[in-house]
């Protein structure tokens, strides 16, 4: 009986230290999981977080393009057109997407023209519908102001956009621009509905949009009916008060279920308007990134089982080599999520860098407007006078003329560059003589070359053969670069346009003995609003558009671009045609 228990003692001792050593794995196999989910459930947060910001900026971007528009066109320091800006609206709502309206209300609150008719309410007024709050505030207060969510005729949510229009101190009335809620999250939130739960909150909490259909649009209830839930409540709390961050709660369905979820949320202002993102995950989509992991451990805890079971140091070696495995795995998919990580951050700097550039702009247009606006008004004072002769009337019509001319050009950038972006620019190609266009553009430029005394040789070969291209961009081109390269020429300098035929192309070249251009400045000069010297005391004018509308126009027919310069020994611009 004795040396029966003996004879059973090893297995026993055996089956012991294998459950022992099992329980062991399996305890740091949980454990590991457990560290494991924390680290990709904070890279995912990190993830969604960027992503929001990255919507959340393009929204803000796009918002304030719009408003930005609307005011140039009313700050303009000149009276009201006969048509009341009506040729100006459909000019913008044409060429600039985002708009369901622009109205002009005059001083009585009427509203007396708009673009397009059919959403023109024309003949209503402000007063006589108790709707003259946000029109009394603009007047009072001079600035642009923003409504909220509103309800409109179409039973729609709009932002209504209100521009006080005043001349030499008087107010004249107001433009009115109606944007569809709709049309903001269809462009920028519905594509990013399968990321996750998308939704939309003002600063007072209503409801703008919301990727599933729990919730209805332009109620104030988004912040109750959550009330029960007090840390899902504090999450829309921190957003009412346009703060960013990320945060997790569970969330109950209607069957009693629920499900824990990751939240992060981003603000959006404009003007006096505070938007704000969120965008939820339920904390299953993290796991589900890390199941791969999950089926191997498991597989190893299973098969570790089995060999301890059996005994020996194999297992012991087994288990080591599964390990690092698994660690090589989490390294390797830390690594992508970081990557991806980066990805989004070099997007959110990209968006910060066309923030600067739009506030640039907003200063150089200023700038651009405000210079010609006051030449005009001086030389409108001079031609008040009845004393003035006639020699200076006809040098102050002259003066008056070239600064409208400066103006329109200004907004003929602007509905280029527009184009452009947008896709919608249109080429009438035709069979087109290119010294005939060189000689052309060397005409329009020919008033500024005399005055700094700068030379303009042109070296084209006799047998160029003809090109079919857009006669008059082509021109437009030329011209954008020759006036900048006058722009950097001293006194006296000179400019040199050759071209080389190749099989399929010509290349041209336009080379100035200018200032140059700094080797770290040469990848951005083609970016739309970009200027060397930005700032208000620059020695050279100009909007920043020329060279962005003349690579829209090389590279839409076909054509590239490119420059080389040394500093102190000028600038070459080297462009091809398809011939």
């Amino acid at each position: 009986m004795f040396a029966k228990q003996n004879r059973w003692k090893p297995y026993i001792i055996v089956a012991v230290a294998a459950i022992l050593l099992i329980s062991i794995v399996i305890f740091l196999g949980i454990r590991s999981n457990s560290e494991v989910k924390d680290i990709v459930e904070q890279q995912f947060t990190s993830q969604q977080l960027l992503l929001n910001k990255q919507i959340s900026r393009g929204i803000e971007v796009f918002l304030n393009e719009k408003v930005l528009l609307i005011e140039i066109i009313a700050k303009q320091e000149s009276q009201i057109p006969p048509d009341n800006f009506t040729s100006h609206f459909k000019t913008i709502y044409e060429k600039s997407s985002g708009f369901y309206a622009i109205q002009f209300i005059n001083e009585s609150g009427t509203v007396v023209a708009g673009y397009p008719e059919e959403n023109l309410p024309l003949g209503y007024n402000l007063y006589e519908n108790n709707q003259s709050f946000a029109f009394e505030k603009v007047q009072k207060e001079k600035e642009t102001y923003i409504t909220g969510g509103v309800q409109m005729f179409e039973e729609e949510l709009g932002s209504f956009i209100w521009v006080p229009v005043f001349h030499e101190g008087k107010f004249k009335g107001t433009i009115l621009s109606i944007i569809k809620v709709s049309d903001v999250t269809d462009r920028f939130l519905k594509n990013y509905a399968s990321q996750g739960h998308v939704y939309l909150i003002d600063k007072y909490g209503m409801l703008l949009y919301d990727s599933s259909p729990e919730l209805q649009i332009g109620e104030n209830d988004f912040y109750l009916v959550n009330e029960s839930n007090l840390l899902h409540t504090s999450i829309i709390q921190e957003q009412i008060n346009c703060t960013e961050g990320s945060g997790k709660y569970f969330k109950i369905f209607e069957n009693g279920t629920g499900e824990e979820r990751i939240i992060t949320y981003s603000s959006i202002g404009w003007h006096n308007q505070k938007w704000s993102v969120g965008l939820t995950n339920p904390v299953s989509d993290v796991n589900s990134l890390i199941h791969s992991v999950y089926i191997k451990q498991g597989v190893f805890i299973g098969m570790s089982g089995i060999l301890i079971l059996a005994g020996s140091v194999w297992t012991i070696l087994l288990f080591m080599k599964w390990n690092k495995t698994l660690e090589k795995e989490v390294i390797s998919k830390t690594h992508e999520i970081k990557q991806s990580n980066e990805l989004l951050q070099s997007a959110n700097i990209k968006l910060k860098e066309h923030d600067k550039l739009k506030s640039e702009f907003v200063s150089i247009v200023s700038h651009e407007l405000r210079t010609p606006l006051t030449a005009m008004k001086t030389s409108a004072e001079f031609l008040k006078d009845d004393n003035c002769d006639s020699s200076v009337r006809l040098e102050m019509l002259d003066l008056i003329i070239r600064n409208i001319d400066r103006q329109t050009r200004m907004v003929s950038d602007l509905l280029d560059i527009s184009r452009i972006e947008s896709g919608r620019i249109k080429f009438n190609s035709e069979i087109t003589n290119l010294s005939e266009v060189v000689n052309w553009s060397i005409k329009n430029v020919d008033t500024i070359s005399k005055e700094k005394g700068i030379t303009i040789d042109v070296n084209f070969p006799k047998d160029l053969p003809s090109i079919k291209t857009d006669k008059d961009k082509l021109i437009q081109v030329f011209v954008n670069l020759l006036n900048n390269a006058m722009k950097f020429t001293p006194q006296g300098g000179n400019i040199t346009i050759s071209s080389v035929e190749s099989d399929n192309f010509i290349e041209v070249r336009i080379k100035d003995n200018g200032i140059g251009i700094a080797p770290d400045l040469l990848n951005r000069i083609f970016d739309k609003f970009y200027q060397i010297d930005s700032t208000s005391t620059r020695k050279v004018g100009g909007s920043g558009l020329g060279l962005a509308i003349t690579k829209g126009i090389i590279e839409g027919q076909g054509g590239s671009i490119r420059v080389e310069s040394m500093q102190g020994e000028g600038s070459v611009f080297i462009f091809t045609l398809v011939k």
